[in-house]
């Protein structure tokens, strides 16, 4: 077997975008926090989005898919704590029946953080609503699908976008409307506004026909998305809400998140909100986030082949279904004490607040089959910092908070007081649930973050150790996939530290990347003796030719635990490391291909 039919390819900035599928695996892949001294101020702003489960982030699946397929141990710009808490069901107990659009409950516990050993008490805001969900929900869509069909988009990104366009075909009802507007270099119209009754073959036929083309002017796509969405205020039955469909790439035009939140506002509030779906291995979740915190956004991702289909079965009239706008929630804590931590808060921002009361602005609340809040931290106020925690008396609430929100259908104000109180007995599942995410979060944030900013790889071990114990030891219901995440970045972490002898063997692909000298080969041509070859993290097998007058050979490779596949030359070598050394045997024995690794990073660190 030779390499003759190793097909020449000039560099591509989007390719391998959709490399390395034969396994799943990817070659590749913070808590901010803020202390705020400001003594002459009565309160702090943290401008959040929310629900009857949090809008914004609405999974972390993105992260979970380069957590355990694309990276070693991945950085956490991907991370949301409100992402993280979407997943779970939330929903407090209470026994106070909300009768009104939006309401709060509440319920605390002992704080049990071990990052944040100053914090005294763990408090939940739980958002409940009395509205009829069903009727909610047959209220008819004009949907605009916005979909991004540049060429970072090809192969899988693109396959997971049609297979979500028609997972949505399949929730439309009579009275529902779709329209589609794609975007490379240039915007243009794919499909008209066109009523579901009586098209569904045609919406079919339209999904399947999106092409890739050019570049990515999202800003131009999603303005001419935005046009068909105002002109079609005025026909539609109920709802109008753009479903912008994107890996967030944006390199034409405004690419800053500024611009696409600008639009986004300007929309929601001539009546037309916005849902992200990021799909792609080079998803930029931190611009996604951004764009969908505002008022009217939320954001989901699709992960995998088979995702697309129970996402929209589950959630999608919940996703274009808002409820409230503009949500204030006003939290006083006890004389003696302030408040420390706010947690559920889109941009990975929390917040050190300064005693008083503190304010959340909550842009928009959405239906959801998972129940959500925001959560607040407790501890001594400065009068107190060098004496013990002040005594509480019977029936002294632990924090009062405050709720007024216009309704999202009739623009009419509402409000709402509770008061929180002490804890009596054992903690229900949810607020120990919520908890143990919010130390998830910040555990994994500080792990992750040293290992990557301080080369601290001894302490992340530490770190996700510690967290994978406290894990295992609360026994909580589904947290199977919390353990599994944890569980993973821990060995990584344990190989990396040198605790751990041999490297886990879904890792082993990721050792691969990296410079590479060929010190020896047999049945292949176009490469030779003294070649370097490069194999990156985006799904490259560049070769340069140590000899002139031979060009460089771009190709896309894809790679699982055993084996190695050159896709531009339908090409596949089993391979073996052992040292510095890659050695590459087809199946069939006849091609062989050794290989000394040039740089000293592997990569892995």
């Amino acid at each position: 077997m030779s390499v003759s039919r190793f097909a020449l390819l000039r560099r591509n900035m989007w390719a391998g975008c959709a490399a390395l599928l034969v396994a799943g695996v990817p070659l590749g892949g913070g808590a901010l926090a803020q202390d705020t001294e400001d003594e002459d101020s009565a309160g702090y702003d943290i401008v959040v989005t929310a629900s009857v489960r949090q809008g914004g982030a609405q999974d972390i699946r993105h992260f979970r898919s380069v957590s355990l397929d694309g990276s070693f141990l991945p950085e956490t710009s991907d991370l949301t704590l409100e992402g993280l808490m979407g997943e779970h069901d939330l929903t407090l107990p209470t026994d106070k029946p909300c009768r009104q659009t939006f309401c709060l409950t509440g319920m605390a516990m002992p704080a049990a953080l071990p990052l944040r050993p100053e914090d005294r008490w763990f408090v939940g805001l739980g958002f409940a609503s009395a509205i009829d969900a069903d009727t909610y929900r047959r209220e008819p869509i004009s949907l605009i699908a916005v979909v991004d069909r540049s060429g970072s988009m090809s192969g899988t990104p693109m396959a997971h976008v049609k297979q979500g366009l028609h997972a949505v075909l399949d929730k439309l009802r009579p009275g529902d409307r779709l329209a589609i507007v794609t975007y490379g270099s240039a915007p243009m119209v794919h499909l008209p506004m066109t009523d579901y009754s009586g098209n569904r073959e045609q919406l079919a036929r339209a999904i399947d026909g999106i092409e890739i083309e050019g570049s990515t002017a999202m800003e131009a796509g999603l303005a001419k998305g935005y046009e068909v969405a105002l002109e079609e205020l005025e026909h539609s039955k109920g709802k109008t809400r753009i479903m912008l469909f994107t890996d967030e790439n944006p390199n034409v035009g405004n690419t800053s998140a500024a611009g696409f939140m600008v639009q986004a506002e300007r929309g929601s509030r001539a009546g037309v909100g916005l849902t992200t779906i990021g799909v792609g291995v080079h998803f930029d979740a931190a611009l996604a986030t951004h764009v969908s915190s505002v008022r009217g956004g939320n954001l989901f991702f699709l992960d995998t082949a088979n995702s697309a289909k129970p996402l929209f079965e589950r959630e999608f009239y919940n996703m274009v279904s808002e409820v409230a706008h503009d949500v204030v929630i006003t939290m006083t804590p006890p004389e003696g004490y302030r408040i420390t931590g706010v947690f559920g808060v889109p941009d990975d921002l929390m917040t050190s607040a300064p005693e008083g009361a503190v304010t959340a602005k909550i842009s928009t609340a959405f239906l959801s089959s998972n129940g959500g809040g925001i959560y607040v931290t407790l501890g001594k106020d400065a009068a107190h910092a060098n004496l013990p925690a002040g005594a509480l008396g019977a029936g002294q609430p632990l924090l009062t908070s405050t709720l007024s929100y216009l309704d999202a259908l009739s623009g009419k104000a509402g409000s709402d007081t509770i008061v929180v109180a002490q804890p009596q007995g054992e903690a229900p599942v949810p607020l120990v649930a919520a908890q143990l995410l919010v130390d998830e979060f910040l555990t994994m944030n500080a792990a992750l973050d040293g290992y990557h900013d301080r080369g601290d790889k001894k302490g992340a071990f530490h770190l996700l150790d510690g967290l994978s114990k406290r894990i295992a030891a609360a026994r909580l219901p589904g947290f199977s996939d919390e353990g599994k995440l944890v569980d993973g970045l821990r060995n990584r972490a344990a190989y990396v530290a040198g605790y751990a002898g041999e490297m886990p063997r879904e890792l082993q692909p990721l050792a691969l990347r990296g410079e590479w000298r060929v010190v020896n080969q047999s049945g292949l041509d176009d490469i030779a003796r003294g070649d370097r070859v490069e194999i990156t993290g985006e799904g490259e097998f560049i070769t340069t030719p140590a000899r002139q007058g031979r060009e460089e050979v771009y190709q896309q490779v894809e790679v699982n635990e055993r084996q190695l596949f050159i896709r531009d030359a339908d090409l596949v070598f089993n391979y073996r490391m052992r040292g510095d050394r890659l050695e590459l045997v087809s199946p069939d024995g006849l091609a062989h291909l050794e290989m000394r690794r040039l740089a000293p990073d592997s990569g892995l660190d």
